[in-house]
């Protein structure tokens, strides 16, 4: 039988190092202090700051601190859940790749993508000013099972669509 789609080699290769990448991408994020971290959120929050709130500069220096405090953690948060969510994308069809159409792939993929948002949470204990946080698992748990629901519903209208044009072509 050959292979097609997610199973030819290439694509099975390719989704490993991907998942791979972006798992060791995380890893490397859990891995920054506190001081950095921050910063690293911080510019991000800043240009947010300057183009939602044009008159930011002139307001008093506690709402600046609240202002910049709470889009600090949006972005922080949507930057867990966005990561996870890659990854939730990788492992359904990484594993899809290995294993074919699997009814498990789903619930795998969520269960993997979870148990490696808690070592991350455990990894940041031995971290310079971090912290685990158990919300931030049920985050990155979130993120994981959007991204393999997106990836599965991909890949089911990839199936649809390419039923079709076979079903088409062999009707004259």
């Amino acid at each position: 039988m050959e292979k097609t789609g997610l199973q030819r080699n290439w694509v099975r290769s390719l989704l490993t190092v991907l998942t791979t990448a972006v798992m060791s991408l995380i890893f490397c994020f859990s891995m920054e202090p506190a001081e950095q971290s921050d910063k690293t959120s911080g510019i991000l929050a800043r240009q947010m700051i300057r183009a939602l709130y044009p008159e930011y500069d002139h307001y008093p220096e506690t709402q600046q601190t609240e202002l910049y405090d709470s889009i600090q953690a949006v972005v922080r948060k949507t930057a867990h859940f966005m990561e996870f969510a890659v990854l939730g994308v990788l492992l359904r069809l990484c594993l899809e790749s290995w294993f074919g159409k699997q009814r498990w792939l789903g619930p795998a993929s969520w269960a993997g993508g979870t148990l490696y948002a808690g070592t991350d949470e455990i990894h940041q204990i031995q971290v310079a000013g971090r912290t685990a946080q158990w919300t931030d698992v049920l985050l990155d748990s979130a993120g994981v099972l959007t991204g393999m629901l997106l990836a599965a519903l991909a890949v089911y209208l990839i199936r649809k669509g390419t039923g079709r044009k076979e079903a088409g072509k062999a009707c004259p």
